[in-house]
């Protein structure tokens, strides 16, 4: 059974767990320590990985004060200790002190999450996968940087219509950055989801390869000044108009794109 106490916990017992934790920033240690006052540094929030770890102690609130801490070579912090705690509970804790506490960058409450085992987030992260790809905040060419975007696509869309977003952008525009971004991914996620029933995949691809994704994307920003609307309504409209000059028969309705 979990318990909780307040000790007191030696400095180098303690470490960040990065499966969960955000990444340390440097200048915000460098401020803790040069205005060091013990009096202000509060109670740590420690997970007690038990006797055999080392490290024994996750830190779960307070990295930047421990971190502070180590370098001014201050032995002991005073700590609330949690006892029986897997990792999952560990970032799922975190999310719930941090989220009270300071506002959360999307990519800190997605690791959180992500480490917590959030249905969702585990999902998409899968899919993702699946498709050659990893959902984190690095740029590159597998990468995708809008885990915002793609939550909202699972959450708006049919199940399988993310898989076939990544599927189609990186099967027309292969290593174009500009066809991970949101706003694409949201409009071809649109046309999917909104002509399920109806939309031929392949005909869609052979619109879409018609012009780069930046293209798609200057010209929907034309549009968007013309006549108004949303970004990812305007991209998805081009794709429709695209997709219907392909098409003799079995045309899509631009006006269910709403």
């Amino acid at each position: 059974m979990s318990d909780t106490f307040i000790d007191v916990v030696r400095v180098a017992d303690m470490f960040a767990d990065d499966t969960y934790q955000r990444e340390l920033d440097i200048k915000r240690v460098d401020q803790i320590a040069a205005s060091w006052d013990r009096r202000l540094v509060g109670v740590l929030e420690v997970s007690d990985r038990g006797a055999t770890a080392s490290p024994r102690f996750a830190i779960i609130n307070g990295q930047h004060r421990w971190a502070a801490a180590a370098r001014l070579g201050i032995a002991q912090l005073a700590a609330t200790v949690h006892t029986e705690l897997t990792v999952e509970d560990e970032a799922k804790l975190f999310f719930d002190i941090d989220a009270k506490t300071r506002a959360l960058t999307t990519w800190d409450r997605w690791h959180a999450r992500s480490a917590a085992g959030d249905h969702a987030v585990l999902a998409i992260e899968r899919i993702a996968a699946e498709c050659g790809l990893e959902v984190t905040q690095n740029p590159g060419p597998k990468n995708l940087q809008c885990c915002a975007a793609l939550e909202r696509i699972w959450s708006r869309c049919a199940p399988e219509v993310l898989a076939d977003t990544l599927v189609l952008v990186l099967d027309i525009w292969p290593g174009e950055t500009e066809a991970r971004k949101a706003v694409v991914l949201e409009g071809v996620a649109l046309v999917l989801d909104t002509y399920s029933l109806t939309i031929d995949n392949g005909r869609l691809g052979d619109a879409m390869s018609d012009l780069t994704a930046r293209q798609l994307v200057t010209r929907a920003r034309d549009m968007q000044e013309r006549s108004g609307g949303s970004l990812t309504k305007c991209i998805a409209r081009l794709l429709v108009t695209a997709y219907n000059k392909r098409a003799a028969r079995g045309r899509l309705d631009p006006e269910a794109i709403r």
